[in-house]
C-alpha cells in the first residue's frame, strides 16, 4: 500500500470516528433508556473511548491540533487533578471523570476542524435535517403518550424521563437522556435550516421543507423556552450575516415569509399545533407571573454569566474538587443523584472545582475562544461567512455557558465549535504529507 493510499485510509477511520461521536451524541439518551437499559451508567460515557480513539488517530497523523487553548487545558487540568487527588476531595475516580473533560473532548473541536472541511459540515447539516423529522415524530408521541408509556421511560429503564412543563404535559426529551438535549438538538437543526434555506449549496427541497415543517412543529411541543430562545439566537446570526448582501437578505424576507404562513396555517388547521402552542405559552405565562419572560430567560442568563464571574472573587486561589461540580461526580461522593455539590451554572461550576486561577483561567479561555470564533467568521468574505457565522450562534452560548458538566452539552459544543473551525478552510487538504 502506497503512502497516499495509507492516508487516505487512516483519513478515512478518523473521519467515521468524529461521525460516531455525532451519532452517539444523539442516541446516547436513547441507549440508555430503551435499548441497553441495563447498562446506562456505563453509557453516560460512551463517547469517550471514542474521543480517546480520536486522538490517538490524531497523534498518528500529526494533526495540527495543540496549540495554545489545548495546552493551556491540559496542563491547568493536569495540575488540578494532582491538587485534587493529594489535597482535595481525593476520589481518583471522580477528578477523572472531571479531567476527561478538558483532557478527552475538547481537543476534538480543533481536531474536527482540521479533518473536516466544508463539504463534511453540509453532510452533518443535511443527516440533522433527516433526524429532525424522527425527532420530531418521537417528541409528538411522547408528548401526547402518558408519563407511564414506554416512549417516556427513565434512564435505566426506570421512572419517566419527561420533565415538568404546564397543564399537566411534561417537557419530552427525544432521544437524549434529559429534555436539555433537545434544545441543543432543535438550536443544531435550526443552523442548517436558516443555512439551506439562504445558500446556494445543495440540498433536497423536499427534505429541506420537511424539516422546516418539523422544526416549527417540534419546538412548540419541548414546551421549552431554551429551545425557542436558541433557534431565535441562531435566527438573528443568520440576520446579521445577510445583512450586508442583497440578495441574501432577500432570501431571508421570503424565509421569514414562509415560517409566518407555515405557523398560520399549522395553526388555524393542525390541533396538535395548536394544543402544543397553548401548553407551551401557558409555560410562558406562567414565568411571566414569576417576573415576565424577560426577567425569568434573559436577565436568569445575564446573572447565570455575571453572578459567577463575581462569586469566583471569593474562591480561594486553588481548588482540589475537580469533579464534585458534576451530577456523576456528586454521586459518586454521595450516592446521591441529581444534586449539586457546587453549583449548577458552568462558570460555578469551574471556579468552585478549580479555584480563582485556574477556574477562572478556563472560564477566559472559554469566552475568549468563542469570541475568536464570531470575528474570524464576520471577517471572512461575504460569500464564505454566512454557514461559520449561523454556526457561531450556536457554538458561541454552547463554548460560553455550555453546563460542560452534562455529558449530551459537552458533545453538543464539541461538535458545534468544530464545525466552525472546518469552515474556516478554503479546500480540503492532506493531513499528512506524502
Amino acid at each position: 500500500m502506497t503512502i497516499n493510499a495509507l492516508t487516505e485510509t487512516t483519513d478515512r477511520r478518523i473521519k467515521i470516528a468524529i461521525w460516531m461521536y455525532f451519532i452517539l451524541w444523539i442516541f446516547e439518551g436513547a441507549l440508555r433508556k430503551w435499548i441497553l437499559p441495563s447498562l446506562a451508567t456505563p453509557l453516560l460515557v460512551v463517547r469517550d473511548p471514542v474521543a480517546i480513539y480520536i486522538l490517538y488517530q490524531a497523534f498518528q497523523l500529526k494533526v495540527k491540533f495543540t496549540n495554545p487553548y489545548v495546552l493551556y487545558a491540559w496542563l491547568s487540568t493536569v495540575f488540578c487533578f494532582i491538587f485534587t487527588v493529594m489535597f482535595g476531595h481525593a476520589n481518583l475516580f471522580v477528578g477523572m471523570y472531571g479531567a476527561r473533560i478538558m483532557l478527552l473532548h475538547f481537543p476534538l473541536l480543533f481536531i474536527i476542524g482540521e479533518v473536516f472541511v466544508k463539504e463534511d459540515v453540509l453532510k452533518i447539516g443535511r443527516v440533522l435535517l433527516g433526524l429532525n423529522i424522527l425527532m420530531t415524530i418521537i417528541v409528538f408521541f411522547q408528548f401526547s403518550s402518558p408519563q407511564t408509556a414506554f416512549i417516556n421511560v427513565g434512564i435505566g429503564g426506570e421512572g419517566s424521563a419527561g420533565f415538568s412543563g404546564a397543564m399537566g404535559y411534561n417537557r419530552p426529551p427525544g432521544t437524549f437522556s434529559f429534555t436539555s438535549g433537545l434544545t441543543i438538538f432543535y438550536t443544531a437543526v435550526s443552523v442548517f435550516v436558516f443555512y439551506f434555506w439562504l445558500s446556494k449549496d445543495s440540498c433536497s427541497k423536499i427534505l429541506l421543507y420537511s424539516s422546516t415543517i418539523a422544526l416549527v412543529i417540534g419546538l412548540p411541543l419541548t414546551i421549552s423556552r431554551g429551545a425557542v430562545v436558541g433557534v431565535l439566537v441562531v435566527g438573528l446570526f443568520a440576520i446579521i450575516a445577510s445583512g450586508t448582501n442583497g440578495k441574501t437578505l432577500i432570501k431571508l424576507f421570503i424565509t421569514g415569509v414562509v415560517l409566518y404562513l407555515l405557523i398560520l396555517v399549522l395553526q388555524n388547521y393542525t390541533a396538535i399545533f395548536k394544543l402544543s402552542t397553548e401548553v407551551f405559552m401557558s409555560r410562558v405565562d406562567a414565568a411571566n407571573q414569576d417576573g415576565g419572560l424577560k426577567e425569568s430567560i434573559f436577565l436568569r442568563a445575564l446573572d447565570s454569566f455575571v453572578g459567577p464571574i463575581v462569586d469566583l472573587l471569593n474562591q480561594p486561589l486553588l481548588a482540589g474538587n475537580l469533579g464534585m461540580g458534576t451530577n456523576a461526580g456528586a454521586k459518586l461522593l454521595t450516592s446521591k443523584s441529581g444534586s449539586f455539590l457546587i453549583s449548577e451554572g458552568e462558570f460555578g461550576r469551574l471556579g468552585g472545582e478549580q479555584g480563582l486561577i485556574f477556574g477562572g483561567g478556563l472560564i477566559a479561555l472559554r469566552i475568549f475562544l468563542a469570541i475568536h470564533f464570531a470575528v474570524k467568521s464576520w471577517r471572512l468574505p461575504q460569500d464564505e461567512k454566512l454557514l461559520p457565522f449561523i454556526l457561531c450562534g450556536a457554538a458561541c452560548i454552547a463554548l460560553i455557558q455550555g453546563q460542560w458538566a452534562q455529558p449530551t452539552v459537552l458533545g453538543y459544543g464539541v461538535l458545534m465549535a468544530g464545525l466552525v473551525v472546518a469552515c474556516f478552510k478554503k479546500e480540503e487538504i492532506p493531513l499528512v504529507k506524502s
